[in-house]
């Protein structure tokens, strides 16, 4: 016997070996046991998550002999017949090669006739998103209402595309993209059936490359077996998948975050002469500060499953940045990455990084933290505090009273700490401002002035501040506005005392010389 791969050896040949899709499942067993059969279904999601095995499990659950609550047997002649593709009431049709309407007519005059040996005849359209607009409303009166002994399934990776007369005519379900441990269990519970030892932290890589597929992990697992000998070890599967090392995607990130512009690109340049494409090596980077935003916001976030090496290595760098600080640099990376076409992608990928540590030189410009210091060998617990005292600002200068008494004080003196914020914050409308501060705000100033800027003027400021959108019924002048009155009084009071002198009066007079501009006593413009 020809050998079988392990996605086709593993199929799932019941209802209950389908992983992950248990809402799914139980609904369609309980319609089988109830008599509740629908005409059509709809089964969407990505690849490899069990659509066309599951429209062949119905196929053998409609026409099984002996079903158990909706399971069927596996062991009757119509199970076997199925399970074989032996079976001339069970159509399997690839909608991809077969597009045209003359291939749907094929079944239109097929369904008119009864079942041979089965209760059912079942056609599954796999693909069926390719079909073209005349095969589909070819479909559409037969879909409708189809005889009662006719059963359509439709399976796609693509349910948008199709027209919404198909989708309305079907009862659809969504299987769902599975999860990084749920794929790494199952793959465990395979490989120990085949009688493979495999680590753990292994497994969990294979199924973060499978990326939701069942299909695509024992696939992968494949190749990993086809390349190792003995036990499958994380080394194996980034050497037989050609994946890039988590090692070399922290000591990039910390090479960006001191700004080691030379170090950065010695790294990737060793990785692309290794064989690692440049693309790859700024994702894994990517996701790296994924994992390190979601450490930041709450470590919850973070997936399971992630070896204790680098959940270390997260919980050390996590004290010592910022949400908007790594944010910023997340996106000039994701628009790099994007752009990476345009160019050669090793020279802009080196581009990207040297861009990225660049961006300390306008840190230091805007008051924002320096380059992030390495950290040593403390523990993340000593990080978190150090951080803590460190990230606060000074405290806020007082007045005789003991606090700030006017909204420009505060604003004047908060430039110290946060120039950037401190000059928008100059175009706000401050309506109060005593032991609670009142703020209107502009559209563009709301996005200026995101919810960590705010938290970090409150707690400065040391009240409590509402924000709230500047509409026409808010009276008042901000502090710019009122600077440009006073600048416009002072220039007409200089003005009419200028007119009012009888030396420029005379000027005037004699020479018919008109008053441009007038500038206060010691003050000379620049030509």
């Amino acid at each position: 016997m020809a050998y079988l791969v392990l996605a086709r050896r593993w199929r799932p040949r019941r209802f209950s070996d389908l992983v992950g899709q248990d809402v799914v499942v139980r609904t369609l067993r309980n319609a089988l046991a109830g008599g509740k059969l629908a005409h059509a279904y709809l089964f969407c999601g990505i690849r490899g998550v069990g659509k066309t095995t599951l429209a062949r499990l119905m196929a053998m659950a409609v026409n099984c002999l002996a079903p158990d609550d909706g399971e069927p047997c596996g062991a009757c002649s119509a199970c076997k017949a199925i399970m074989d593709d032996g079976c001339f009431d069970v159509r399997e049709m690839d909608a991809a090669s077969h597009t045209g309407v003359d291939d749907i007519r094929e079944i239109l005059d097929g369904v008119r006739y009864p079942p041979n040996a089965l209760k059912y005849k079942v056609y599954i359209i796999d693909e069926a998103h390719m079909l073209s607009k005349s095969a589909f409303n070819a479909l559409l009166k037969t879909l409708e209402e189809p005889p009662a002994n006719v059963l359509f399934i439709l399976a796609t990776t693509e349910a948008d595309r199709l027209p919404v007369t198909v989708r309305s005519r079907c009862q659809r379900f969504d299987l769902r993209r599975l999860s990084v441990i749920e794929i790494r269990d199952y793959l465990a519970h395979v490989l120990r059936s085949e009688q493979v030892d495999a680590d753990e932290s292994a497994l969990a890589e294979i199924a973060r490359a499978a990326d939701g597929s069942v299909r695509d992990a024992l696939s992968l697992a494949e190749r990993v077996l086809a390349y190792v000998q003995g036990k499958v070890r994380l080394d194996d599967v980034r050497a037989a998948l050609g994946l890039v090392d988590r090692s070399l995607s922290r000591a990039l990130s910390e090479a960006v975050f001191n700004a080691e512009g030379s170090t950065a690109v010695r790294l990737l340049r060793d990785a692309v002469r290794r064989g690692q494409s440049a693309r790859a090596v700024l994702k894994s980077l990517a996701e790296l500060w994924h994992e390190l935003m979601c450490m930041r916001v709450d470590e919850g976030l973070l997936e399971e499953g992630l070896e204790q090496e680098y959940r270390a290595w997260l919980a050390q760098w996590m004290p010592r940045i910022t949400v908007t600080w790594l944010d910023l640099r997340y996106q000039i990376l994701l628009h790099g990455l994007r752009d990476l076409h345009v160019v050669d992608e090793q020279l802009g990928a080196e581009m990207l990084l040297l861009r990225l540590c660049a961006l300390h030189e306008l840190d230091a410009r805007g008051g924002a933290p320096k380059a992030v210091p390495r950290p040593q060998a403390e523990t993340a617990k000593a990080y978190a505090g150090s951080h803590d005292q460190a990230a606060k600002p000074a405290a806020a200068p007082v007045g005789e009273t003991g606090t700030l008494r006017e909204w420009r004080e505060a604003v004047e003196a908060y430039a110290d700490v946060r120039p950037g914020v401190a000059a928008v914050l100059e175009h706000v409308l401050c309506l109060e401002f005593g032991k609670r501060v009142r703020l209107a705000l502009r559209r563009l100033q709301e996005q200026q002035l995101a919810g960590p800027e705010r938290q970090a003027f409150a707690e400065w400021l040391g009240r409590e501040v509402f924000w709230e959108r500047l509409t026409e019924e808010h009276k008042g002048e901000t502090l710019s506005e009122q600077r440009k009155r006073r600048a416009q009084v002072e220039a007409d009071r200089l003005r009419g005392m200028a007119e009012a002198d009888p030396h420029v009066q005379q000027l005037q007079a004699e020479l018919g010389a008109t008053l441009v501009d007038v500038e206060p006593a010691g003050t000379q413009k620049d030509q």
